[in-house]
């Protein structure tokens, strides 16, 4: 059977693991796996935390994990203007319509890409994400009504922006990873797509443990749980953070909620796994972070914790949720992030929070291993029932073919 093929774009690709480059790139792997013909284009810069108007990687083409990936050189002019409009949102500053298209237009972008996409995608299925980003837009703008866009949304300014409003109504197809991020995008733009926003697909993200690590988990063997927590000096009591340390995440929140909870007399630890500003974590006993580490090992180690804590209030999936069910411990989250709310109610698999006393009063919860398990198991259901790679790619190709 010849299929359509697909492409994605997106700014950073193969070196980087956010929410939305991880969506791209597994969702990428599976259909190439299904033998989908797949290609991603993307620039040439390596990761956000690096320089958005210099290459650090070659561009060309290579392949990663059976997808074809097209980098482009990224355009070098603009930082400075770019720079300008952002400090004004970093500093809750409402912006016009001059600094919102000053903030697009010089974000992250490769007219080699944009140009390439014109000429070499016909007759594909395009799909752009995240939205906020200059090289989503100049894509959606360019292919004017050919590409779809896999938007990432979050409550966040840029959200309301005029920008946006154009691209959700020149996009083809709007793929959305939950139920919540589509409900928010019809408040704010139901007007101005009307039906066809209505009726766009929640893909999600499909979310399977390695096979190896299954299998070990499934073993249920408690000497590979003394093995790890000897390995990185573990207490024998902790919760776990996944992710970047970073404020956007909240991470000062959780911060300060763990200090209170620590002076209640809590004597649990607080585990950080993953990259970001390390300098954002008090020097005191309790907090302890081991930054980025093997695969297999993260995995142990969150199956070890007695919760995962995510307090992010802006999230357009969490895949750290999933990933904490499929390890069998329950999570704690922030009400004001309806998304991981969401997966919270919908499962049963963890507690939302929205106060410090709140905060304190589910770990307490969390600590007691009968209810523990019980919210780890209706978690591992949802996951399993919902956000299983063969569902996802399903829904994905309804969408995607029906455009």
């Amino acid at each position: 059977m010849n299929y359509i093929p697909i492409t994605f774009v997106t700014p950073w690709y193969g070196y980087f693991a956010g929410g939305a480059e991880v969506a791209a790139r597994s969702l990428a792997e599976q259909l190439a796996k299904r033998g989908y013909d797949v290609q991603v284009l993307t620039t040439c810069c390596r990761s956000p935390f690096e320089n958005w108007w210099q290459n650090t990687l070659p561009s060309g083409v290579e392949q990663l994990n059976g997808v074809t990936v097209r980098r482009f050189p990224v355009n070098n002019q603009g930082e400075d203007l770019y720079h300008e409009a952002n400090h004004q949102i970093i500093h809750g500053i409402q912006i016009d319509e001059k600094y919102q298209r000053q903030f697009v237009n010089h974000s992250i972008n490769s007219q080699a890409l944009i140009d390439y996409a014109c000429v070499n995608t016909e007759g594909h299925i395009v799909i752009g994400l995240p939205y906020i980003y200059g090289l989503t837009y100049s894509l959606v703008k360019a292919l004017n009504g050919r590409a779809s866009i896999m938007p990432c949304f979050h409550y966040e300014p840029q959200l309301q922006w005029i920008t946006t409003a154009e691209m959700m109504a020149l996009s083809q197809q709007i793929l959305f990873l939950t139920e919540e991020e589509k409900t928010l995008a019809i408040q704010q733009f139901g007007q101005l797509v009307g039906r066809r926003l209505v009726e766009s697909s929640v893909i999600g993200v499909g979310v399977e443990l390695p096979t190896d690590i299954k299998k070990l988990l499934d073993k249920n063997d408690c000497n590979y749980s003394k093995d790890i927590k000897l390995k990185y000096q573990l207490p024998e009591k902790f919760f776990v953070y996944v992710g970047r340390k970073d404020i956007g995440k909240n991470i000062l929140t959780l911060i300060n909620y763990f200090q209170n909870y620590q002076a209640s007399g809590g004597k649990a630890s607080l585990v950080f796994l993953g990259g970001g500003d390390a300098n954002l974590l008090p020097k005191r006993k309790g907090f302890i972070d081991l930054g980025f580490l093997p695969e297999e090992d993260k995995y142990l180690i969150i199956s070890q914790a007695q919760g995962l804590i995510n307090l992010s209030v802006n999230e357009s999936f969490s895949l750290v949720l999933m990933e904490a069910w499929l390890c069998e411990i329950p999570v704690i989250v922030h009400r004001g992030c309806e998304v991981t709310t969401g997966h919270c109610l919908n499962s049963q698999g963890g507690i939302p929070i929205s106060s410090s006393e709140e905060f304190q009063a589910a770990l307490k919860v969390l600590s007691k291993e009968d209810t523990s398990k019980i919210l780890a198991r209706f978690g591992k259901r949802y996951v399993q029932s919902k956000y299983s790679w063969d569902s996802v790619i399903d829904r994905f190709l309804r969408s995607a073919y029906q455009g």
